[in-house]
């Protein structure tokens, strides 16, 4: 066997086996709390052994961090395909309601996520350990928002500049954004995604919009 071919098998191994692991741990957090999930569970309905778990992951943060930061790109490899002005709105307007828009939504798009999959979200904001799992989910947020921003600089249709550092505008956004969410989950998401987008989009793109300019004659006016 070629060696390029055996590491690809020993790649698709480890790509099995841990995706066998965040299933089993999302499957039981459907069954009981989160706090009371051992690895021992986890192992046995992902049918690999403790060993194997520890050669992968630290803890069951660790793995459930994972499966966030495999959500988080994957929303933001879709957002990517819309234009970085979408994310600008009229705010000439803000009582108006974005689902009336003819523009991309992509911040609602984000905010239907977040309550799509709520109870991972609450776990993960609201666990025993909070503040240190808030300090990793913002630190990978804010890199997958960093690789976003850049991304988009390199395919958007219309330029984009900057008139701050990305990584600040990046760790700005992530923090905002999770503190919204975690205020959200805190009052048992009684506002919709779309409330939640109008507020948002008011109180951050305001600001952002005077951050961020289009390097043509295109405003996002």
């Amino acid at each position: 066997m070629l060696q390029s071919d055996k590491k690809n098998k020993i790649d698709r191994r480890i790509q099995r086996t841990r995706l066998s692991l965040r299933a089993a741990l999302l499957g039981l957090l459907k069954q009981k709390n989160y706090d009371d999930i051992s690895i021992e569970e986890i192992t046995e309905h992902a049918n690999v052994g403790r060993a194997t778990f520890y050669l992968h992951y630290k803890d069951k943060e660790d793995l459930l961090l994972e499966e966030f930061s495999e959500m988080a790109n994957e929303k933001a490899q879709t957002l990517s395909e819309i234009p970085f002005s979408a994310w600008f709105p009229i705010l000439d307007n803000p009582e108006s309601e974005p689902e009336k828009s003819d523009s991309p939504l992509p911040l609602l798009m984000v905010f239907q996520h977040i309550k799509e999959h709520s109870d991972l979200y609450y776990i993960l904001l609201k666990s025993s350990k909070s503040s240190r799992t808030f300090e990793r989910i913002r630190k990978i947020s804010t890199e997958t928002i960093i690789k976003f921003v850049q991304a988009k600089l390199i395919t958007d249709p219309i330029p984009i500049l900057f008139k701050v550092p990305i990584d600040f505008f990046a760790a700005y956004f992530s923090g905002a954004l999770l503190s919204t969410v975690d205020w959200w989950l805190e009052e048992g998401l009684h506002y919709t995604p779309e409330e939640i987008t109008n507020m948002f989009r008011g109180l951050f793109f305001r600001g952002a919009r005077d951050t961020i300019g289009m390097s043509t004659d295109q405003s996002i006016d």
